[in-house]
């Protein structure tokens, strides 16, 4: 007979991890107890030493879908006499807690049968969950995760749910948002023009009615809101070409592309292709958006993404989705319910304000933080996060081996997330988009209060961007007469986002390759295109793309003939017969006043795609040329053009002679110009020396320039580390300045 004791920490708290323990322990043969603390839970185990040996390995091996463990420790202790049965033992706090809230979860396959069964009491009810699956952060207005802290609080519980909730043998033990018909909460149909009901009628006799109305709605091309979990999407049938193009107009959204939801793997199989990575992610509790290449004989319009060679597919995340797909569509668009830009909406007056649908899908569960979809770009060699939100956040990160600082951690501009490092514990919080609105500056000052409230986390800094005049850097300096102030170089915090996720301690040193469309440098230009070399305490900029003029400043990132100009002129060309020429702006680009010089490997994208001819006179979303640009290059073309190094700049001067004087069709002078820049940027990255290569900034979602970097680098001997569990974008930098900033605090070192 052996007692031990596990301390377990993570994802364990209000993701049925402790009654999944007590039926372990029941079919284990063995006693003891499992108790919560603020930093994790606590299990004494006694029995044989085959039982509990198989107990700890049957743990770690069978985890509820939404727990995570980080650590577990394992001692021995004395045996306990007399004790004959397992137990859950009430809760215990001794020191402020820690952050463990799961991230909303999927429909699990025990409620999606129970969704479907005629003879269960939650037959068709769009609020089935249990403790594997359902929301928890977009439902939590503060912790411990209990449900009179949640949206869930005005909701009584009915005998059936609270004898189900109170039982440890029940897979609704403890799930705080546990309801059902006759309790909980419910939906109903507003149609535009018909006088809005606030609250729906106490007696439906089907629940999900006015589900089905709404597809009925759908059906006839309309356009209809829906409150999902963490916001409102907007959806229309994705075969329907008017009423895409009517979604378009809404959302003034000309030609950005458009996720889709689709019924199940069939049906996803039946728009793009799919390995088995792209599979396990589509159906992982996350549920996020994945883009996969498109299939040609799908069906779809072009219209759904213009120009694009990957369409971005999710499955239902909810069991109100489900019900959508019941028995009429395979595939429904699903974009955000809000203006652009701006954060989504939340709330039914909001909506039926706002979003001007046909009709609109509502319930009466408010939602406490708006989420949107996550979306993820996939690569053979691994997913890259291209949005990080629902399902993933507020997921937390170890940090254990940077210095023992709290930090908070206020990002940029665009795609705004926050970071919080405190107790060894890295958390980057919720997408809150860009900061140049007032909504998105309000959810960014709430999200601040929500995560230090969340955590307890009593900042000593606070890290922000070098840039002087951002929203999130003015907040910042705000709190520099109670906290230490730590600015951080955008693309320094790049770099270090890349190493913390991957583990990497503070004597660490890598060649950070930082591609982005523009970042404050530390000799106050614009940078994007940088090769830098150093750790979390310092780095030093030892290469970058030649600076050509950013005609207009911030007008050339929507107006791509701005940086073609520029670029064509910086190379000798100026004749007006050029595609992506124009006087006009040429004489703009020598009055420095107007026409700041940028390094930005953005505006190179942006300044090439006009001259093949593919980009827009005017872009309608981020990126939008360089998508363009990439998904016309020919994939198996090998060669690139020169791109020569003199001292420490990467000199596009002669890439762009070779692409104006090569005669091969715009699939390879696309492919060659990628190829040319990746090459050029990894034999800087060799030269310097040094084992481990760094890859981040928003190019590095381009699969064919990430492909080539990473091929040729570890092809010269290098270890390549590329963001996974973060953007490599924006989204991603305030991990970055999260930990420059404890490690600055540690060894007294200041930048300012």
């Amino acid at each position: 007979m052996r007692r031990r004791r596990l301390q377990v920490t993570g994802i364990v708290q209000g993701v049925g991890f402790r009654p999944f323990i007590y039926r372990l322990a029941a079919e284990q043969g063995v006693t003891g107890f499992i108790r919560n603390q603020d930093n994790g839970v606590f299990i004494e185990l006694q029995g044989e030493k085959a039982s509990l040996d198989q107990f700890v390995e049957r743990m770690v091996a069978e985890l509820p879908p939404l727990a995570q463990i980080e650590r577990c420790t394992v001692d021995s202790l004395p045996v306990v006499e007399g004790e004959k049965v397992f137990s859950i033992a009430s809760s215990e706090s001794k020191q402020a807690r820690l952050v463990s809230l799961a991230a909303d979860g999927y429909v699990c396959p025990e409620c999606l049968r129970e969704l479907w069964d005629p003879s269960d009491r939650r037959y068709q009810y769009p609020f089935i969950n249990c403790t594997n699956c359902g929301p928890r952060y977009t439902i939590t207005k503060d912790l411990p995760y209990d449900r009179e802290r949640t949206t869930m609080a005005c909701f009584t519980m009915c005998a059936d749910c609270a004898r189900e909730f109170t039982d440890p043998s029940n897979r609704r033990y403890h799930a705080q948002p546990v309801a059902c018909p006759a309790c909980g909460p419910r939906v109903w149909l507003a149609l535009k023009g018909e006088e809005i009901v606030p609250q729906p009628a106490s007696n439906n006799a089907n629940p999900a009615e006015a589900v089905y109305a709404a597809c009925d709605v759908l059906a006839r091309g309309k356009v209809v809101a829906i409150k999902g979990l963490g916001g409102f999407l907007l959806a229309v049938d994705a075969y329907n070409r008017e009423a895409i193009q009517r979604l378009r107009l809404l959302k003034q959204r000309p030609r950005k592309p458009l996720a889709i939801m689709v019924r199940d793997l069939d049906a996803a199989r039946r728009l793009v292709k799919l390995d088995a990575e792209c599979e396990r992610l589509l159906k992982s509790p996350a549920v996020p958006i994945v883009l996969a290449p498109a299939k040609t004989d799908s069906g779809l319009d072009a219209d759904v993404a213009p120009g694009l060679r990957d369409l971005g597919v999710m499955l239902p995340s909810t069991p109100l989705h489900h019900l959508l797909f019941r028995d009429r569509f395979d595939a429904l668009i699903m974009t955000s319910g809000n203006a652009s830009s701006e954060p989504m909406i939340i709330e039914n007056r909001s909506a039926l304000r706002d979003l001007n649908a046909d009709a609109y899908l509502l319930h009466n569960r408010d939602i406490q933080v708006a989420a949107d979809d996550s979306v993820i770009r996939h690569r053979p060699s691994g997913p890259m996060f291209v949005r990080r939100a629902r399902g993933y956040v507020p997921n937390v990160q170890d940090a254990s081996f940077l210095p023992n600082r709290s930090v908070l951690a206020l990002g940029a501009q665009l795609k705004v997330t926050l970071a919080t490092l405190c107790r060894g514990r890295l958390i980057v919080g919720r997408h809150l988009g860009d900061l140049d609105n007032a909504r998105a500056e309000d959810a960014f000052r709430e999200d601040v209060d929500r995560m230090l409230r969340f955590g307890r986390v009593e900042p000593e800094a606070a890290a922000v961007d070098l840039h002087p005049d951002l929203v999130s850097t003015r907040l910042g300096e705000r709190m520099a007469d109670r906290i230490a102030l730590v600015r951080v170089q955008h693309h320094h915090a790049h770099m270090c986002a890349v190493m913390v996720e991957h583990g990497y301690t503070p004597d660490t040193e890598a060649v950070g390759i930082v591609l982005d469309g523009m970042g404050y440098g530390a000799d106050g230009t614009i940078w994007g295109g940088e090769v830098i070399q150093g750790g979390y305490r310092s780095f030093t900029r030892v290469g970058h793309l030649r600076c050509i003029p950013q005609p207009g400043g911030d007008k050339a990132a929507v107006e791509p003939v701005r940086m073609s100009t520029s670029l064509l002129r910086d190379a000798g060309f100026d004749n007006p017969a050029i595609v992506g020429y124009s006087e006009t702006i040429a004489q703009l680009c020598s009055i420095p006043s107007i026409s700041p010089f940028t390094s930005s490997a953005g505006r190179l994208f942006d300044a090439v795609a006009a001259i093949l001819g593919v980009a827009p006179s005017s872009q309608s979303y981020e990126g939008e040329a360089a998508s363009l640009l990439e998904a016309v290059a020919d994939p198996n073309c090998r060669d690139g053009y020169p791109l020569p190094i003199s001292g420490d700049v990467l000199d596009t001067r002669a890439l762009t002679v070779a692409l104006l004087e090569d005669p091969s069709d715009t699939a390879i002078r696309a492919a060659r110009f990628h190829n040319g820049l990746a090459d050029g940027l990894a034999r800087m990255a060799l030269a310097i020396g040094g084992k481990l290569a760094v890859l981040s900034g928003g190019c590095m979602v381009n699969r064919l320039l990430l492909n080539r970097l990473v091929e040729t680098l570890q092809a010269g001997g290098m270890v390549v580390e590329l963001p996974k569990k973060l953007p490599a974008g924006d989204g991603g930098i305030s991990a970055g300045q999260a930990a420059i900033a404890a490690c600055r605090i540690e060894s007294r070192v200041s930048d300012e």
